[in-house]
């Protein structure tokens, strides 16, 4: 079959971040539909400045869409232009995946793929292609006159080594322009599945509680096919957290030493992990590692347990003690605004922020996204304000809480960047990682330069 596949625009700014990276998912619902002989085409309409303009739709049988929530709205406003070509139209994606009726009531939306998609996307174009039966295929979500017809769910793909490399060459690389220390950026996943199933967060429900990793050898292999094709030298390992198994990061370590690869490369990492492995933490310097995104949360006790984290603010402390010995650069997210959480926690959690001297900060409004247990309370307590979706971007406040309103969240964000970014210390300091890491700083840079327009959207959605 033709099968094209969508990646929609952006406006939030927090997810501009990403417009920066390829769409590694559909690179992998690709790969894998190109490998049964089926026939797939890309496109990102994040940096597709013509949109859907020129293409020829009907050209295509079947559409896939990808929709995370603040996309939502405009990947229904895509299935709207591509039904009117009369294609089979699929949307997958976390937010489906949770709101899968919302998704089928917009009578645009034949199938929703639940969970990750690589094996359940091909089983459905499979059976579309022989005109089977929908009825067999376990993790899809369809409509069957008024009813909502919901298949069993499907397990995730288990082995991911043999799952084929994304199909990076059906995008357009050379028009992403993240880059890490000077040079072009490309990201890798190497795991899946997260164990810890904080409070606000989905990924362990969308791709389940089991942690399941690629082997050393299959990530150096595809860093040396990314060198050889594509030219790369820097990498993002995207996974929620790449070294919650230190032996393999040190068996990775090893294998780039074994196979004499020099890179550079940031993670995803948790804060205990690191504390308790400072051995780890000099295999990963040695290895080129040169930043590592931690999830902080918050300087509050009493909040970090309420998100479920099973995180310390001292094993915080440690972790970035022992980053900084071995010269790697630590990128800090901070959350605010939970429920019971009152302004002088958050201003504690700001100055705690400025006190661990971390190289980039990250701020952002606790958001209830669907699938996570944070929405399921919001929703049972009539927290949720409105359900514009595009505004669940973590820059907007778009839940009741106990103690503050939602524009004196608003301030509180606003003060926390100001607080951090402005003083002189922390300038100093920031200013180092602009010169020598762009892709964190520019992001921060776009959320500065929309500060300036809270207030005003604040008034406009009369939150």
């Amino acid at each position: 079959m033709q099968v094209l596949l969508i990646n929609p625009p952006t406006s939030n700014v927090y997810a501009q971040f990403g417009a920066d990276l390829p769409p590694l998912g559909l690179a992998y619902l690709a790969a894998v539909l190109r490998k049964a002989g089926h026939r797939v085409c890309i496109v990102d309409l994040g940096i597709e400045p013509k949109g859907l303009d020129g293409l020829d739709l009907s050209a295509y049988d079947v559409v896939g869409i990808s929709a995370d929530t603040p996309r939502f709205p405009a990947a229904v406003a895509i299935a709207k232009e591509v039904k009117k070509q009369k294609c089979i139209v699929v949307m997958g994606g976390y937010h489906v995946t949770f709101m899968d009726e919302e998704a089928l009531d917009t009578g645009v939306v034949d199938y929703v793929v639940r969970g990750e998609g690589e094996e359940i996307f091909l089983n459905l174009v499979n059976v579309l292609e022989g005109g089977g039966d929908p009825e067999g295929i376990n993790g899809i979500s369809y409509a069957n006159g008024r009813s909502i017809i919901r298949n069993r769910a499907a397990n995730p793909p288990h082995d991911l080594d043999h799952l084929p490399l994304p199909a990076r060459d059906l995008l357009p690389l050379s028009q992403y322009n993240a880059t890490f220390n000077g040079m072009p950026l490309a990201n890798l996943i190497t795991s899946r599945g997260c164990p810890f199933n904080c409070y606000f967060c989905a990924s362990s429900r969308f791709g389940g509680l089991k942690w399941r990793a690629r082997t050393p050898v299959s990530i150096v292999e595809e860093i040396e096919q990314i060198q050889s094709d594509f030219g790369y030298r820097a990498f993002a390992f995207v996974d929620d957290n790449f070294t919650l198994n230190p032996k393999r990061v040190i068996e990775f370590a090893d294998e780039l030493n074994r196979r004499n690869i020099h890179i550079i490369w940031w993670c995803f990492s948790r804060a205990d992990t690191l504390a308790n492995n400072e051995s780890l933490v000099k295999y990963m310097a040695e290895a080129g590692a040169q930043m590592v995104f931690l999830g902080l949360e918050s300087g509050s006790e009493k909040v970090l347990q309420s998100y479920d984290k099973g995180l310390k603010t001292e094993q915080a402390r440690q972790a970035i003690a022992i980053l900084k010995k071995y010269g790697i650069s630590i990128y800090g997210s901070f959350i605010i605004g939970a429920i019971h959480e009152t302004k002088k926690m958050i201003q504690h959690t700001i100055r705690w922020a400025k006190q661990l001297q971390l190289d980039v900060v990250q701020f952002s409004i606790l958001t209830p996204y669907p699938g996570t247990a944070l929405f399921r309370q919001a929703e049972q307590e009539n927290r949720l304000l409105h359900r514009c979706w595009e505004l669940y971007d973590g820059v907007h406040a778009v839940m009741k809480i106990d103690h503050l309103q939602p524009d004196e969240i608003q301030k509180l964000f606003v003060q926390a960047y100001r607080k951090f970014y402005f003083s002189l210390s922390n300038l100093l300091r920031s200013s180092r990682e602009i010169l020598r890491y762009k892709v964190p700083i520019k992001m921060i840079f776009r959320r500065i330069l929309s500060f300036v327009r809270l207030r005003d959207l604040l008034k406009h959605q009369n939150i």
